[in-house]
């Protein structure tokens, strides 16, 4: 499969639309009839599949870069034998009965997928609407109505969501550069045309509707490194159990958890929004304002109402009101009306002209501790917003600043919002939504800063680790609880407290002496999953009295509490001595994007704050750190009074380790550490288990 012919997609010399021209709504007449009608440079070659002649005697189809087929499903694998032969690169497939219809429809397209590989083509669909290339005069799609020229890009697997955001974008005069519709992404997926955006000089914004995924790893590992050059802004679909079912259904696509996806965008850079409303919204705020260079954020407002409404609009963003300078106060002074208000919420007042809107703007502009600012205008007697606007759009751009509009009300200001996003200023109707902007605007920004992210491999006996799996999966045992895991753990060189089996409370009190430091006692069965649960857990034991009388007190309990569960003992395990973090790890593999790795606390004080954090493997440096520094309770447990100050390194050397261990070895679906007791002086895996996949699937 190959996707490196893409520009050809976009930007052909000659196109052939492969279909039949004899019925007048037919698919390959509209394709034609949209191409002649943007005024596209290149030839065009109709070939009417259903004519009767062979193709390969025609003299016209030589040198042809790309070829739109719209045919019946099952003429299209030999049509598609035949364009190879023609040595065409690139293809669309708009013909649509396919994987998405299931049955025969799925082989159907496998065998599309193998001859496209087999033969190096480029291929687009099936199921699909085409593409658009604005500066290539190309629309060689099954859409008529597009919007203007512009600097924005988008592509989507659904036709229906296609038709939908393009004649939105239309109607709200948001100007495109490129477009296309994936369909059912047999060979050009997200990733493929992510990377193809991400180096097109026309784009400088990237949009999309996310509808399943096929490769969702790649795709997370592709966009990491273009969202550092561009915006890409993402409108989410699936993320509910019903959601996921009708995707499947829709397209043909598995689906990844809520959670898996949610990660890997936000691990990814990308911008997520759940309306497309809010996606336009960025999108235009993306594509014309410059990005700001930091928090800080001036309103200016003719009415003092909507002005503290849209400070209170500020509280829980990252978002700052500073004061303004003194100079700017000065300046402002000298050109507004005497009762305007010029503290840290600029008022000018209802009575203020045309020409003073315009004046107080570029006077905030020009503040040096002001990186954005909000201007908000509510309609009133003697507010003239036509002229009003005309002086906005006139001002000069101010290097470096990003600012938007909020005209209060709908229908009544509909003309000049328009206006105003027609000459490059952003228009909200509500001040909630420009701050959501300006808000995605910033932490974009502080994005961009990051630096790539730096993988870690760890040291570890990758050759010991895989035979100690094999051996597992040879005898069938795919559940490994507490020292059962300590194979892996050694091979990958995780520190864990010292832990024997006793099957008896005379076994336990010797293990006690030997290990000749205070113990804990962990009930042992492989049908309790959390112990916890029955309180099978004794700590802190000192003599060989407490713990025999703490071997006879938990399998008292569990036997008690739980007669059906088979106990085969009590582990008995080192004491980490000092006042040890609990904190739990856990990873579980999603179909789509692989190791997902949960980071929060363990124990009871889990069950309180119920806070964690979430990555997908490979982890980075900045990836480790950031899951314990999103942990607000995690911040608190480290100060706490009594506690040395707590082995931060040592802690994520277990997450990158973990990550490791599960990219290795697929055939680890969970793994669990719980809990990881951490100190000043390390970090140890105290609880494990795992579940691994049997090797048939």
């Amino acid at each position: 499969m190959r996707d490196d012919y893409l520009h050809a997609l976009f930007s052909p010399q000659t196109i052939a639309v492969v279909g039949s021209f004899d019925n007048a709504g037919a698919s390959a007449r509209v394709v034609l009839s949209n191409l002649e009608g943007w005024g596209y440079q290149g030839r065009i070659v109709p070939v009417n599949w259903t004519s009767g002649q062979d193709p390969r005697t025609l003299d016209d189809l030589k040198g042809i870069d790309l070829a739109v087929v719209c045919l019946a499903p099952e003429f299209v694998p030999e049509a598609l034998e035949w364009i190879a032969d023609m040595g065409i690169k690139a293809v669309i497939i708009i013909s649509a009965g396919f994987r998405e219809i299931g049955g025969q429809g799925y082989y159907l397209e496998e065998s599309i997928i193998q001859l496209a590989e087999r033969r190096n083509l480029t291929l687009l669909g099936p199921n699909c609407l085409g593409v658009a290339s604005w500066a290539d005069h190309l629309n060689a799609s099954l859409i008529s109505r597009l919007p203007s020229q512009g600097n924005i890009a988008f592509f989507s697997p659904s036709g229906s969501m296609c038709n939908a955001i393009l004649d939105w974008a239309a109607s709200e005069e948001i100007g495109f550069s490129k477009f296309a519709s994936l369909g059912n992404r047999a060979v050009i997926d997200e990733a493929s045309m992510l990377q193809f955006l991400a180096e097109d000089p026309q784009t400088s914004v990237i949009i999309g509707y996310l509808e399943g995924m096929n490769n969702g790893r790649r795709f997370a590992r592709i966009s990491q490194t273009i969202t550092h050059e561009k915006p890409v802004i993402m409108l989410q679909a699936g993320m509910t159990e019903h959601g996921q079912k009708a995707i499947s259904s829709h397209v043909g696509a598995l689906t990844g958890s809520e959670r898996a996806y949610q990660t890997a965008l936000k691990q990814a850079g990308i911008i997520q929004v759940d309306n497309l409303s809010t996606l336009f919204d960025l999108a235009r705020m993306f594509g014309t304002q410059s990005l700001p260079k930091g928090p800080n954020l001036a309103i200016v407002t003719n009415s003092g109402g909507a002005g503290i409404l849209a400070a209170d609009g500020m509280a829980g963003t990252s978002l700052i009101l500073p004061r303004l300078g003194r100079d700017t106060a000065a300046r402002l002074a000298d050109v507004l009306p005497r009762h305007a208000q010029t503290s840290n919420l600029v008022d000018i007042g209802m009575e203020a002209t045309p020409v003073q809107y315009a004046q107080a703007l570029n006077t905030v502009l020009h503040d040096r501790q002001i990186q954005m600012v909000l201007l908000v205008i509510a309609p009133g007697l003697g507010v003239d917003l036509p002229a009003i606007v005309r002086e906005l759009v006139a001002l000069p751009r101010a290097e470096g600043k990003t600012v938007a509009v909020c005209l209060i009300g709908q229908e009544g200001v509909m003309e000049e919002k328009r206006f105003l996003q027609r000459h490059g200023l952003p228009c909200y109707s509500n001040p909630k939504a420009a701050l959501a902007s300006f808000e995605a605007m910033l932490r974009y920004a502080g994005w961009k800063t990051k630096s790539y992210p730096v993988e870690v491999c760890y040291r570890r006996d990758k050759a010991k680790a895989e035979r100690f799996l094999k051996d597992c999966l040879d005898v069938g045992k795919t559940e490994l609880f507490g020292f059962e895991v300590q194979p892996l753990l050694m091979a990958y060189e995780l520190g864990f407290p010292r832990t024997e089996l006793a099957r008896t409370s005379k076994s336990a009190v010797k293990i006690a002496k030997r290990l000749a430091c205070p113990v804990a006692l962990k009930i042992a069965s492989p049908h309790i999953e959390y112990k916890s649960d029955v309180g099978g857990v004794e700590v802190n034991l000192q003599t060989s009295e407490e713990v025999r009388l703490g071997f006879m007190k938990l399998t008292s309990r569990v036997q008690r509490l739980r007669s059906e569960a088979f106990v085969s003992g009590c582990l008995v395990q080192e004491m980490i001595l000092g006042k040890p973090a609990e904190v739990c790890i856990r990873v579980q593999r999603d179909p789509k994007f692989g190791p997902l790795i949960r980071f929060g606390l363990s124990g009871s004080q889990a069950d309180i704050f119920q806070e964690y954090s979430m990555r997908l493997a490979p982890l980075s440096l900045d990836d480790a750190a950031g899951m314990m520094r999103e942990l607000k309770v995690f911040s608190l447990l480290k100060r706490e009074r009594g506690r040395e100050a707590l082995d931060l390194r040592a802690l994520e050397d277990v997450l990158l380790t973990l990550s490791q261990m599960t990219l290795d070895f697929p055939e680890i679906y969970t793994l669990e550490f719980d809990p990881v007791l951490v100190t000043s002086r390390g970090a140890w895996v105290a609880g494990a288990r795992m579940s691994l996949l049997p090797q048939s699937e």
